[in-house]
């Protein structure tokens, strides 16, 4: 430090990165210094906040580059049924669920997923109406992109009226009888506009929860990637984190159909504590529309993110990126994203390489959802790489992807290690990455691609930042994915500590 008193002083600690430290001192929200305690101790004055971690880690924050804030709070604040993987223990859930629901209001239930069930196919009508009897039910898919519903439910909503007309690009099968079985597709927005709204109150609470179930998993920031994301979104957000109820550092996407409103979001967020991350192109072809949309987002210097889980998915991003981009008058100041990435060819890599785009990677899906891939071998190859990717020059971050998957970075920096799926199969192990390279993909490499100032400990960067008990280089993957955090620190601000149910005040924020 060349002067000046600290604000917070963490020292005896082991440093992610600086064995040559032991303390870091914080003023203003930024770290103003790394080193010794014996060297640091001087500056130390009667306002500076003193934390001893006897020997813990101390490491950079976890950002998030991939998740859905508000969906991941409703699926906290209800029923969650990742770990289910049969009909069987789905109806068992259910009945639970609806046991702690009152008679005729709606239960909302999140994760199912057919492909991970042993069935392989999903909950009939029939089976849905007999775990829920009293209540109307929607049922989210893991994927966020379809629901399953009961018969009371289809019976509120009208879906079986005869003059009922699905929106457009929805898909709901019938049976012999034309009765509407239990999935539909592509309603999503229909049917979130149709249940009963939360209240407000009720909301700030699901993003109380949630953000502090974030700051448990250490996360210190995310990006949302919703791909309808409006200025109403961004608003939503943005009240949140004013209020305090959501901790972490934040940065949103505007839907593709928001293109235009790209420069009112950057202009809503200016003095707010998030960020207009750019825009999220959902999964489809490639259209004209669609590649002079990308290159008007890309004019006004957006970034723009493309979801892409199959291989025509990230074909279609592939070629509308190549066709806008060779419509600039001057090279773009925004990267572009994969999201996902699920499957990609050696071909596609090359291409993602040259249009110098990110992938954003989901790692904790071959932990999580392994189960869905272990019966085609020959995807494997394909599926979720990092290391050759990396090799290949290609910028990797990775994000959760919550609800999807729930938000553990350890958990996905552990399956990113091993590869290794919930039921202990093994898939691409050529892909797998070191502790220090899976570590970066939700520390540097995010920091990177948000543009913001932090993910490493070192002066001037934000200090924002974990403390671990254990040293993950000391653990097995297995152990790492299970560590706890027992402090989480948001521009020197202190908003999680194990144990203490409620967030810690007094000490310097942002």
């Amino acid at each position: 430090m060349t002067g000046g008193q600290p604000d917070l002083v963490l020292h005896g600690a082991r440093l992610w990165g600086r064995p040559d430290c032991d303390a870091v001192a914080v003023a203003g929200g930024a770290i103003v210094a790394c080193g010794r305690f014996s060297e640091l101790s001087a500056s130390v004055g009667p306002r500076t906040y003193l934390i001893p971690l006897g020997g813990r880690l101390l490491a950079p924050g976890f950002i998030d580059s991939h998740l859905h804030f508000m969906e991941a709070a409703a699926a906290a604040a209800g029923a969650r049924l990742n770990a289910v993987r049969s009909l069987q223990e789905l109806e068992q859930e259910l009945r639970q669920a609806a046991a702690r629901t009152a008679p005729g209001n709606w239960l909302r239930v999140f994760g199912c997923d057919e492909s991970l069930l042993r069935e392989r196919r999903g909950p009939r009508r029939e089976e849905l109406d007999r775990a829920t009897p009293r209540h109307p039910l929607r049922l989210r898919h893991q994927t966020l992109h379809a629901s399953w519903l009961n018969s009371r439910a289809i019976a509120l909503l009208g879906l079986e009226r005869p003059d009922f007309v699905p929106p457009p690009g929805a898909r709901l099968s019938r049976d012999s009888n034309g009765r509407v079985e239990s999935l539909v597709v592509g309603m999503e927005e229909w049917l979130a506009a149709r249940l009963p709204r939360v209240l407000a109150a009720d909301l700030q609470s699901r993003a109380r929860a949630f953000s502090r179930e974030l700051a448990a998993a250490g996360v210190t920031a995310f990006t949302d990637t919703g791909a309808h994301n409006d200025l109403a979104q961004f608003a939503s957000l943005a009240e949140l984190c004013a209020a305090g109820a959501i901790t972490q550092r934040v940065s949103v996407m505007l839907g593709e159909e928001q293109v235009a409103h790209f420069p009112a979001a950057r202009e809503l967020c200016q003095g707010a504590r998030i960020a207009c991350a750019g825009i999220k192109f959902r999964a489809a072809q490639s259209s004209p529309q669609r590649v002079e949309n990308v290159r008007h987002a890309l004019e006004m210097g957006a970034s723009c993110a493309f979801h892409a889980t199959e291989l025509e998915e990230l074909e279609g991003a592939l070629d509308a990126v190549e066709a806008a981009a060779a419509g600039l008058k001057q090279p773009p100041t925004a990267p572009c994203r994969i999201e996902h990435g699920g499957i990609i060819t050696d071909d596609q890599a090359a291409r993602i390489a040259a249009l110098g785009a990110w992938v954003v990677t989901n790692p904790g899906f071959i932990y999580y959802r392994g189960a869905k891939y272990r019966d085609e071998p020959g995807l494997l190859p394909y599926l979720y790489r990092a290391r050759s990717l990396l090799r290949a020059g290609i910028p990797l971050a990775a994000g959760t992807d919550a609800p999807v998957t729930p938000a553990r970075p350890l958990v996905a920096i552990a399956a990113a290690i091993t590869r290794i799926t919930l039921e202990g199969d093994q898939l691409g192990a050529k892909e797998a990455l070191a502790l220090t390279q899976a570590f970066d993909l939700f520390t540097r490499a995010g920091a990177e691609l948000a543009g913001w100032p932090a993910g490493a400990l070192q002066p001037g960067l934000t200090a924002d930042m974990i403390v671990m008990a254990a040293d993950p280089n000391q653990l097995t993957p297995a152990e790492l994915g299970s560590a706890p955090i027992d402090l989480t620190i948001v521009g020197g601000r202190v908003v999680y500590e194990r144990g203490r149910p409620e967030t810690i005040t007094g000490i310097p924020g942002f």
